[in-house]
């Protein structure tokens, strides 16, 4: 049953939008600001095709937005360390971080 639901909002988003639509059209879609919907491109939770907005991805998007978010994240993260661990163990035999006892 979902399955057909998601069919029929992706099939009655692309009746009413086409494969895409501009920035501007999407974040009415979405009920945000066109700078947000520009920052969705750029981290990877919406689809660009050139300068439009793939209504595919906003439909992904108004579907499951945790599940866009976090793969969109996982894309983006970065090493919390950047420290190698030979630098770590060195700087610590040197005094450099004090430890609480």
């Amino acid at each position: 049953m979902e399955a057909n639901m998601n069919k029929a909002r992706l099939d009655d988003m692309i009746e009413r939008y086409g494969e895409v639509c501009t920035q501007k059209v999407a974040a009415q879609i979405l009920n945000v600001v066109p700078r947000t919907i520009h920052r969705m491109m750029e981290e990877g939770r919406l689809r660009r095709v050139d300068r439009r907005v793939d209504v595919r991805s906003i439909c992904e998007y108004i579907e499951n937005p945790k599940q866009v978010n976090f793969v969109a994240r996982a894309k983006k993260m970065r090493p919390r360390n950047t420290l190698s661990q030979d630098d770590f163990f060195t700087a610590a035999r040197q005094g450099r971080w004090a430890t609480r006892r």
